[in-house]
């Protein structure tokens, strides 16, 4: 028993330094996409910042590209934990979750201009991270079509388009707040840019009845 409890801590201690490795990987092709695109950064710049061989970088990704799909996996489920912490199936107000989690995103987006900027170029730039972001997005709006569908049912949302439409559209708003920051108004708080633009746009997605 003794035994089997030692062998456990050791296990645990191995997977501890392993996940460590691999976030001090992550951390240093951040720190690095924070100074040039994606496109324009080795393997051998990331190891160097890392302060680790090359071959231990393969150990943890096979590709560059794997390193970036790993931090928007990460983030995603960041941001599916803050919805759980919200317990939307509860929530007095769908409206009010959805809010609360894009104003999440935008401050984490936020965060640095310079890496928001790198990662959409690295989407436009490369079919495989595209295909891996757009993957998210469609996972994201799955999650938002529930939401739209709850408030659909509980009368706070139009019941004329489809909670799938809705929640499509509301991704759609994101997106164009997040090009509108990058391009346009990178003085501005993103998160000032989404709460405007929800606010406008808020009577689009409210049932007419709540509107009055």
């Amino acid at each position: 028993m003794e035994l089997d409890i030692e062998q456990q801590v050791r296990r645990s201690r191995r997977e501890r330094r392993k996940e460590e490795m691999r976030q001090r990987i992550i951390t240093a092709a951040l720190s690095l996409m924070q100074e040039k695109p994606f496109d324009q950064i080795t393997v051998e710049e990331i190891t160097e910042r890392a302060d680790v061989a090359k071959g231990t970088f393969f150990l943890y990704f096979p590709t560059k590209e794997h390193l970036l799909y790993a931090y928007l996996e990460e983030m995603t489920e960041d941001v599916y934990e803050f919805l759980e912490q919200l317990h939307p199936e509860t929530a007095e107000s769908q409206w009010e979750v959805l809010r609360q989690v894009m104003l999440y995103i935008a401050r984490r987006d936020g965060l640095s201009l310079a890496l928001t900027r790198s990662i959409t170029v690295a989407c436009c730039q490369n079919p495989e991270v595209r295909r891996q972001m757009m993957a998210l997005v469609q996972e994201a709006t799955q999650h938002a079509a529930h939401g739209f569908l709850a408030g659909q049912q509980r009368g706070e949302f139009r019941r004329d388009v489809s909670a799938e439409q809705l929640a499509h559209y509301a991704v759609r708003l994101y997106r164009l707040c997040l090009m509108e920051w990058m391009m346009e108004k990178e003085e501005m708080p993103l998160t000032e840019l989404v709460e405007r633009t929800l606010n406008f746009f808020r009577p689009a997605f409210i049932a007419p009845e709540v509107n009055r």
